[in-house]
């Protein structure tokens, strides 16, 4: 069963999903540290984000994220066919994008690892300090 974490939307997300995603809300840091060792991608597509965090969380841990074109910060990081998959925001393309294949999530995972890693407050001060 897939699983997501939603905000306003929920309600409408939960009718579509007609009992086949488990939607969670909030979980403790030991539940998504479990959550994210058990998945194969990480499936996040706000509109328009500033940044997010979960993609650098999902890397760390190794998975790929599936995300949307409209998703704006995550872009930044979640590059399609490197670290992940970037798709129009439909449910065709984004049903297209879950279905990534082991070999392909692994390699993804470990691309998206070696950017989350380089994501550290000492580089920032370094890069706000050479400004």
């Amino acid at each position: 069963m897939d699983v997501l974490q939603l905000g306003p939307d929920r309600e409408r997300l939960e009718a579509l999903a007609d009992g086949r995603v488990r939607f969670t809300g909030r979980v403790s840091a030991e539940e998504l540290a479990d959550l994210y060792a058990r998945c194969r991608a990480v499936f996040y597509a706000p509109v328009d984000e500033d940044f997010g965090m979960v993609p650098l969380e999902a890397f760390l841990a190794e998975k790929p994220v599936v995300t949307t074109t409209d998703a704006g910060g995550p872009l930044e990081v979640v590059r399609d066919g490197e670290t992940g998959r970037v798709v129009e925001p439909t449910v065709e393309a984004v049903g297209a994008a879950l279905a990534v294949g082991e070999d392909d999530a692994r390699a993804w995972g470990r691309a998206g690892k070696a950017i989350a890693e380089r994501v550290t407050w000492d580089r920032a001060i370094d890069r706000l300090l050479s400004a």
